[in-house]
């Protein structure tokens, strides 16, 4: 990693640390019956077959490798480690982790970001159109998606905001809902379309 790869790293995880240091959108963390899994794979397939992924997705989601280092205690935090990386490493088992880093990954494999940043890794990891629609949602007046509001206002007029990092844009809200679409308006549910299933009455 060069060093200008590692200004953008390091700008990115205190924007992290600024946002989600105290949970903004995580769900309480679980683990299922007994409170053990053998190994950090054995979670991330749990995970994928209790939240809304698609089988195309889980498809891929499965080819990655997935490391838990406390498999006893829904511990939150974790990192993907980019497509050269090709890894999830997570705290603990808890959901709202695995759903989040889950998303970066298939966001990253499964080509969702459209150009690179001038001072960004050498993949992409900007997608304006989808900025554009969590711009909207952040004024999204329907009490239906106060949830997604209330994220999408933190993103764009938070202090710190999170600005051109459209990769947590894509994962907080993959995580702050969980999967669950119908949280989301439809101009903002389309983007996740692919990745979780999408709710009838939007097909």
């Amino acid at each position: 990693m060069g060093q200008q790869d590692r200004g953008w790293l390091a700008r990115t995880l205190g924007t992290l640390r600024a946002l989600f240091g105290a949970g903004i959108g995580a769900e309480p963390g679980r683990a299922t019956a007994g409170g053990r899994f053998p190994d950090g794979a054995a979670f991330r397939d749990d995970v994928l077959a209790r939240y809304p992924f698609t089988p195309a997705a889980a498809t891929i989601l499965r080819t990655v490798p997935f490391a838990v280092k406390n498999l006893s205690a829904p511990v939150g935090g974790g990192g993907w480690y980019g497509p050269d990386g090709r890894r999830i490493e997570l705290e603990g088992i808890q959901d709202e982790a695995a759903v989040h880093e889950l998303a970066h990954a298939w966001a990253d494999l499964a080509g969702f970001y459209q150009e690179r940043a001038a001072d960004g890794p050498p993949w992409p990891i900007l997608h304006r159109p989808f900025r554009a629609d969590v711009h909207r949602a952040a004024d999204e007046p329907d009490p239906r998606y106060g949830r997604v509001q209330f994220l999408a206002h933190q993103y764009e007029y938070g202090d710190p905001g999170i600005f051109e990092n459209d990769p947590e844009r894509f994962a907080g809200l993959a995580s702050g809902t969980m999967g669950d679409l119908a949280l989301m308006p439809s101009y903002l549910a389309r983007w996740y379309d692919g990745l979780f299933v999408l709710p009838e009455v939007m097909r």
